[in-house]
């Protein structure tokens, strides 16, 4: 008897182990993945003048920020919410920022163009890391 109430308490043990680790979520990382590229592609357009583009950049702006929305819905995912608002602050100097900054400006040089895509490109990247690691887990 008292060998099925050690496996009843590690297997409770175990479920609540596993209930509150992150869940991998394949939809969320294609999102990401898909938001990058569009992202990168309106962002080497910013030699251009703003107002060319601006549609698609608010297009882009509403579409980041539903995935924002499903990101602080999940469970245990305060690290991905952080990083999103970190590309996503309007004052910051990743995305939405670069983005104000073209608006501001009207037009970007190309050698800053480069170097903001390389700096977003990367916190993409780490985003989609970040949700590759729960697989791991």
């Amino acid at each position: 008897m008292k060998n099925k109430s050690v496996i009843h308490v590690l297997a409770v043990a175990l479920f609540l182990l596993v209930s509150c680790a992150p869940v991998y979520s394949p939809y969320i990382y294609d999102q990401t993945a898909d938001l990058k590229t569009r992202s990168l592609t309106i962002m080497n357009k910013a030699t251009d003048p703003y107002s060319k583009h601006e549609k698609a950049v608010d297009q882009l702006k509403s579409d980041l920020e539903s995935v924002l929305q499903q990101e602080r819905m999940r469970k245990h995912n305060q690290v991905k919410v952080k990083q999103w608002n970190l590309l996503l602050a309007p004052d910051g100097y990743l995305l939405n920022g670069t983005f104000g900054k073209w608006q501001r400006d009207t037009t970007m040089s190309e050698n800053f163009v480069n170097l903001q895509c390389k700096l977003i490109g990367e916190a993409f990247d780490l985003i989609q890391e970040t949700e590759k690691q729960r697989l791991k887990n």
